[in-house]
């Protein structure tokens, strides 16, 4: 076949090598327009790289394909730190179909631009006269390289090179307007993070732990009173007093001018702050607080409302705590009922209230009264801790209680070991089945969300 070829014309060999590629170059064609077709089918249409384009600084940015097809929308202030945020509007244009060749290009001609721009080294002026800077020649020939289709930042720039101040600082300032929303957005998102963690860590008994976000959180709090309380919680869970009063006071002025003067929160507030001055024995302070955030609560939620049974234990715990017995007992009283109708007879909460009213009874020597509210209370925590197979962290307090309660009333040690015998066989039946000391962690405040209200203060816990 070669041989055949060899002896034709050179006309003819001509002839036929040319139609010979063409028909193989029809052969490739096929084959190409065949594959494209069968991913077509199958992956659906084959489009150039995905774009980003933004309008002007409107922060909405649209994914575009090669064909300038919208594929999706997204804000871009979502997830962009404060470092990306200058990159975003670098590489976001409102050009349609704006490759990525063409953002690099654009990204490296701002950044030889701002070379340029960049004041030289300073010396000596021999002639003492004042010249005003002007840029140079290769900023200018880099600034024709930006168009009105480039973002903020570009041509605030290029109006620089231009010599068009006015222009440059009214670009700038919208730049810095999108720049202080990405930020404020990503700082509001960090301070929602360092509370959680400081929630975390004093939920999980580790309240030094939690410390440590405070400082962090002293600058990116602002003016959100939830997360300036929480941090004055945490310095109160650690004595640090003196850190929590600001914060408590700010917390305060900032939800009265938030919310009215007779809002719950106010109320909230007022209850931390009162039991921050009871703390540190300012109970004079503490009492005028008390009685107003009680006053909010029965206002604002209804007499028989469980935060308002928490404000009357606050306040009769501050009575008893200056020998105001006969004022504290009605109010105790008062918190068990309304505790009673909203949790039921034997909640925790109620538990609470039945040791507050007994150990009241006690301080008055009513040891009859006072021996049907403590077992009562013990049982509570004994069911408790079978129905949940855990101990309640206030059941060796109450154990402990119980039995001086007794050993008061002069009965012997066989006497109340047969006694606790008889409420929990299964827990008293030899020293080694007898529950375990827990460490009771009860604070008489009342915290807004997410953290619910603690329970009211425990009297003669030891």
């Amino acid at each position: 076949m070669l041989e055949w070829f060899k002896n034709l014309s050179e006309g003819w060999q001509t002839a036929i090598f040319g139609a010979g590629l063409t028909v193989a170059l029809a052969a490739i064609g096929g084959l190409f327009a065949l594959f494209k077709w069968l991913s077509g089918k199958n992956d659906g249409p084959v489009t150039q790289e995905k774009t980003i384009y933004q309008e002007g600084s409107d922060p909405t940015a649209t994914t575009i394909d090669g064909d300038t097809n919208i594929i999706a929308g997204r804000d871009v202030h979502t997830g962009i730190d404060s470092d990306a945020a200058l990159n975003t509007l670098v590489k976001t244009s409102r050009q349609l179909g704006r490759t990525k060749e063409e953002n690099t290009r654009l990204k490296k001609t701002i950044r030889q631009l701002e070379a340029q721009l960049a004041r030289p080294s300073l010396e000596a002026n021999i002639a003492l006269e004042q010249s005003t800077p002007a840029p140079s020649a290769q900023a200018k020939d880099l600034a024709n390289l930006i168009t009105e289709d480039d973002g903020l930042y570009a041509r605030a720039l290029k109006a620089i090179a231009q010599g068009d101040n006015e222009k440059a600082d009214s670009l700038l300032d919208q730049t810095q307007q999108f720049l202080d929303t990405v930020q404020q957005r990503k700082d509001d998102a960090q301070a929602r993070i360092y509370m959680a963690r400081m929630q975390n860590a004093s939920y999980a008994g580790r309240p030094r732990d939690a410390l440590q976000y405070c400082d962090k959180l002293t600058t990116l709090a602002g003016n959100d009173s939830l997360i300036i309380n929480e941090m004055a919680v945490i310095y109160y869970e650690n004595a640090k007093y003196k850190e929590a009063e600001p914060p408590m006071q700010r917390a305060l002025k900032i939800d009265e001018a938030s919310f009215g003067k007779d809002h719950p929160k106010v109320a909230t507030d007022l209850n931390n702050l009162a039991q921050l001055y009871e703390a540190t024995n300012r109970l004079k302070e503490a009492e005028p607080l008390m009685k107003r955030a009680l006053e909010i609560d029965e206002a604002s939620l209804g007499k028989d409302h469980p935060d308002v049974a928490i404000s009357l234990n606050n306040l009769a715990a501050l009575y008893k705590a200056t020998n105001r017995l006969k004022e504290a007992e009605p109010l105790m009283q008062r918190a068990l009922k309304i505790d009673e109708a909203s949790f039921g007879k034997d909640h925790p909460k109620v538990a609470i209230h039945l040791n507050n009213l007994a150990q009241l009874y006690k301080a008055t020597n009513r040891l009859k009264e006072t021996e049907p509210l403590m077992e009562r209370h013990l049982v509570i925590f004994l069911q408790f801790t079978r129905r949940t197979g855990h101990p309640h962290p206030h059941l060796q307090a109450a154990i402990e209680n119980y039995r001086r309660l007794f050993m008061q009333m002069g009965h012997s040690e066989a006497e109340v070991a047969a006694r606790l015998k008889r409420l929990a066989p299964e827990m008293f039946e030899s020293p080694d089945k007898q529950v375990k000391e827990q460490s009771p962690r009860v604070i008489g405040a009342k915290y807004p969300p997410p953290r619910p209200p603690i329970d009211p203060a425990v009297s003669g816990f030891p």
